[in-house]
């Protein structure tokens, strides 16, 4: 009934106070699209936002949450930025500053799922912003 309505794979019904609320007891993983499929979805939701998106975002919009997901649904991402001449990464700190590629997908993935914390491990996540290259619209 609520997936009819439209409703996300994340949220689900609280029915003791009538509201949709994020479903962290019963997380998906997320299905993980080939790169080139990835590549265009990522290309498509910068444009649509015409802003940076963070890997945290990437995976709400695969269907799944940062405070969840999986090394293997992050490695896809980093791998997709990584062989992508369209996109790349950085990290928001004080500013914005892009990591070369190749990128250092291991010791990404490390930083990230080393932290116990899911809050933290998300946070971590959201610090890590996607953007498009100069060459971002050739091809599409």
């Amino acid at each position: 009934m609520l997936a009819a309505a439209g409703a996300s794979p994340l949220y689900g019904m609280n029915e003791s106070v009538g509201c949709v609320l994020p479903s962290v007891f019963a997380p998906e993983e997320a299905v993980m699209p080939d790169q080139d499929t990835l590549e265009k979805q990522l290309l498509a939701e910068l444009r649509e936002m015409r802003d940076w998106v963070s890997i945290a975002g990437v995976l709400h919009l695969l269907g799944t949450s940062s405070w969840v997901a999986g090394r293997e649904a992050v490695r896809s991402i980093l791998d997709c930025i990584d062989t992508s001449t369209r996109l790349r990464i950085g990290r928001v700190d004080s500013q914005y500053r892009e990591i070369p590629k190749p990128l250092p997908v291991e010791d990404l993935l490390e930083r990230i799922f080393n932290i116990e914390d899911a809050a933290d491990r998300s946070f971590e996540m959201m610090q890590l912003f996607i953007d498009t290259t100069d060459n971002s619209d050739e091809g599409t």
